[in-house]
């Protein structure tokens, strides 16, 4: 029984994800249980069970007796989710350096090589993070690797922000080949070294976009005042 609640929060958790992805439930909206139980035809458990996954990532923010609301994303949130980033990411290649196999490095290059010339935002993004996750993975701890991914989804949700990024990819490509080369000599330090500074340049872009939504957000709030 426990499956059956879980694989249905899983897929109510992936509708609800989306949906924040693509902006059709934007910062601040409200996710009323009554509403969603209709909409998914379920019960209030799954539906419960799928908040608190997206709750767990960042996603939304859940409040005693007032419901859930799909969270923004602040400069704060972009300090600290980068700076988790850098510790978790850094660590991880660090030590998968020491384990990487030739298969994986001939995998990373390819995929390198296909990003290259990747012409969709969809596919820029599916192969940055197959790049990234086969250069982690040999790390060897699943939890430290559920940590990235979830705190890097908290940064892709934005459909505007993730486009903004893949628009550096010519010069992330730069970045991912001297990590790639530190791989290859396994160097370790290199490796880490390469990789925080692609956070780096990765976060000054994500901090210029959520400074921009802010501000258009509070032009908007100052208007809705002013007619008021």
């Amino acid at each position: 029984m426990q499956t059956k609640i879980d694989s249905t929060a899983d897929a109510i958790a992936l509708s609800l994800r989306a949906s924040i992805a693509t902006g059709e439930l934007g910062d601040g909206a409200r996710l009323v249980e009554r509403e969603l139980a209709e909409r998914f035809s379920v019960s209030r458990i799954p539906l419960r069970e799928a908040l608190q996954k997206l709750e767990a990532e960042g996603l939304v923010e859940i409040y005693p007796n007032r419901g859930a609301v799909v969270r923004a994303l602040t400069l704060a949130d972009v300090d600290e989710i980068y700076g988790l980033r850098v510790l978790l990411e850094g660590d991880a290649i660090f030590r998968a350096v020491k384990r990487m196999n030739e298969e994986t490095l001939v995998r990373a290059e390819l995929v390198h090589r296909l990003l290259g010339k990747a012409t969709t935002a969809e596919k820029q993004g599916e192969l940055n993070r197959e790049f990234h996750e086969l250069l982690y993975a040999p790390c060897g701890n699943a939890r430290q690797l559920k940590a990235i991914r979830e705190l890097r989804g908290q940064v892709e949700r934005y459909e505007r922000l993730q486009n903004t990024l893949l628009a550096d990819t010519p010069a992330f490509q730069h970045e991912h080949g001297a990590i790639l080369k530190a791989c290859k000599l396994r160097d370790a330090r290199g490796a880490r070294a390469t990789t925080v500074a692609h956070l780096a340049s990765a976060k000054r872009i994500v901090e210029g976009v959520v400074s921009r939504m802010q501000n258009e957000t509070d032009i908007q709030a100052g208007t809705v005042r002013r007619r008021k």
